[in-house]
């Protein structure tokens, strides 16, 4: 497998920071191309040799999220906690390091992107997790769909209201806090 180039690296980086410090402090739509390059200290051409626009940069700045994330969470999940359900605790100590770009993006008009991007990245990793405790021979009491999407959009109501609160919560409070919304309801559905 070839290295990635260094210079490749530090540039797109160098323009994920530009848009990331931009968007602390104006709305997405009111961003130029003029100011991303003059904060990334990179050429025009040199931009849109990485990027077509700047839709495609913010949707770049959200995969490289989840890439992150997703390395970030195989990372520190201990092994005895791989059969949960979601690292929430995880999860949310990520979004706290990284606060910074998430915070940008989700203070922009484009928040919604990421959380659709967040349902998206859970959904996949929640709905095997529901069938597999779904016990045999059971029919759950609402489709395995719809139980996945109430479980991420109870995760990112979370996120949305921990993003805006004033009070703090640690990770690991909004684990349990998360946990004790949605295993009623799973159990219930699940019949567990």
């Amino acid at each position: 497998m070839d290295k990635p180039d260094r210079r490749i690296e530090k540039t797109r980086t160098a323009i994920y920071q530009a848009l990331s410090d931009l968007l602390q402090e104006k709305k997405y739509a009111n961003i130029t191309i003029q100011e991303i390059i003059d904060r990334a200290n990179v050429g025009r051409t040199t931009f849109y040799q990485h990027f077509t626009d700047k839709d495609t940069l913010l949707s770049s700045s959200i995969e490289n999220i989840f890439e992150v994330l997703s390395g970030h969470l195989t990372e520190q999940v201990p092994p005895e906690h791989e059969s949960r359900l979601i690292p929430v605790a995880e999860l949310f100590t990520h979004i706290q390091e990284n606060s910074r770009l998430i915070n940008g993006i989700l203070m922009s008009d484009s928040g919604e992107l990421l959380f659709d991007k967040f349902k998206s990245y859970w959904s996949i990793k929640i709905e095997p997790y529901l069938l597999a405790h779904l016990p045999k021979g059971k029919q759950p009491k609402v489709p395995i769909d719809m139980l996945t999407n109430y479980v991420t959009s109870t995760l990112i109501e979370l996120l949305k209201c921990w993003n805006k609160s004033e009070d703090k919560y640690t990770p690991e409070q909004m684990e349990q806090y998360f946990f004790a919304l949605i295993l009623p309801s799973i159990s219930s559905v699940l019949g567990e």
